[in-house]
């Protein structure tokens, strides 16, 4: 095996965005690694093992991978897993600040795009894989789960709907800032609005950023990506954070505050992060999906506790946000990490395992997902029917 590591070194170097995967010393995926870093340490610290993991088989496709790279048949930053072309991405033009009618024109193209097939197959093969003490998901759930940022609604010019973004100062502002996202689909933007409304009747003293329609697009790239499904949750609290805004609370639409959530931000600047958690939830994820995430980050998601993502807080400012943020991207360009009926959150469930520190720990009476036992628990939020 030692005779690859020439081989990888000149894939390392290739790399463009410094990803790279390989096989540690102590038989876990090591990734991700700066090409920097990597180049500056021993090479011969590292070594090639047959991992006996249920993942094992994959060591072919890696080395297949490195092959393939070394060789030019690739183009850089692809990675050879089942889909060499990211499924939720379609062939278009666009300026980095779009106009009405280019965005419209990239909408219609989004949505003549079709990934039943793609779905269809990996449906199929979950089939057989699938035990029986397992509830199953439906195949329409994963397909309308994964079609939502085709499908969307970013602009209607017919009905008059045009992309917004604003701040919003509630009860006369501060530094902490909620952040909020919806298209314009339905009931989700007058759920927005409902909440804006909410958060400062229970006394919420701060600012909210917003958008309706449109999509993030904090580095004026991420809009060619906006058919990946709910990427945008990392995208706005990193618009947010360019505004300016360091302590942040992501809320999804259809969240509906149950008590001042101004303790929440108390708890970001203590712990720097506040999140919700469950056990694995593996009828929600495809198996091949569940390889890729594995290559791309050396985490099995259905061996640690999933992080769920209708509230998220973040200190901007900590020392490896821009990492995450950064490696969320890469993982979005991909487009495979989110081929699941609960896309964003294996993802960022993987991405958590490799930098939150081991010291956080979830925050209770986060959300509740019933309005009268979240009242009675004293939970934050609970979660509005959608």
């Amino acid at each position: 095996m030692t005779r690859l590591l020439p081989l990888f070194r000149k894939y390392v170097r290739s790399m463009q965005n410094g990803l790279a995967s390989l096989f540690y010393r102590d038989f876990r995926l090591y990734s991700p690694i700066s090409t920097e870093s990597f180049i500056e340490t021993s090479i011969s610290e590292y070594s090639f093992f047959l991992c006996e993991a249920l993942f094992k088989r994959d060591l072919l496709k890696i080395l297949l991978l490195l092959i393939c790279v070394h060789s030019d048949i690739f183009a850089q930053n692809s990675f050879f897993t089942r889909s060499i072309k990211n499924p939720f991405v379609v062939d278009f033009e666009l300026s980095e600040d779009p106009t009405n009618e280019e965005l419209e024109e990239y909408q219609n193209k989004l949505r003549l795009h079709n990934i039943a097939e793609e779905v269809d197959i990996q449906w199929r093969k979950e089939q057989k894989l699938a035990r029986y003490f397992q509830k199953p998901v439906s195949r329409d759930d994963f397909f309308n789960r994964l079609q939502r940022g085709l499908w969307q609604t970013m602009i209607s010019k017919k009905k008059g709907l045009y992309p917004k973004k604003n701040v919003v100062n509630l009860n006369g502002g501060g530094e902490d800032c909620i952040v909020l996202f919806s298209s314009y689909d339905r009931v989700y933007p007058k759920y927005v609005l409902s909440l804006i409304k909410a958060l400062e009747e229970v006394g919420f003293r701060g600012s909210v950023y917003y958008r309706l329609g449109g999509y993030p697009n904090p580095t004026k790239k991420e809009i060619l990506y906006a058919g990946v499904p709910y990427a945008f949750k990392m995208f706005m609290l990193e618009e947010a954070r360019n505004l300016g805004f360091r302590y942040l609370l992501w809320l999804d639409a259809s969240v509906f505050p149950l008590k001042n959530p101004q303790p929440l931000f108390d708890m970001i600047r203590q712990k720097g992060v506040v999140y919700k958690d469950a056990a694995p939830l593996p009828q929600f994820i495809f198996e091949d999906t569940r390889r890729d995430l594995f290559l791309l980050t050396g985490i099995d998601v259905l061996q640690c506790r999933h992080l769920r993502m209708p509230v998220f807080g973040i200190d901007t400012k900590l020392s490896w946000f821009q990492k995450f943020l950064d490696y969320h991207r890469n993982l979005v360009e991909i487009g495979t990490p989110f081929f699941s009926a609960l896309p964003e959150e294996f993802v960022l469930t993987a991405l958590k395992e490799l930098y939150f520190p081991k010291t956080i720990t979830p925050t209770e009476m986060l959300l509740g997902f019933d309005y009268v036992p979240s009242v009675a628990n004293g939970y934050y939020f609970y979660l509005r029917f959608h």
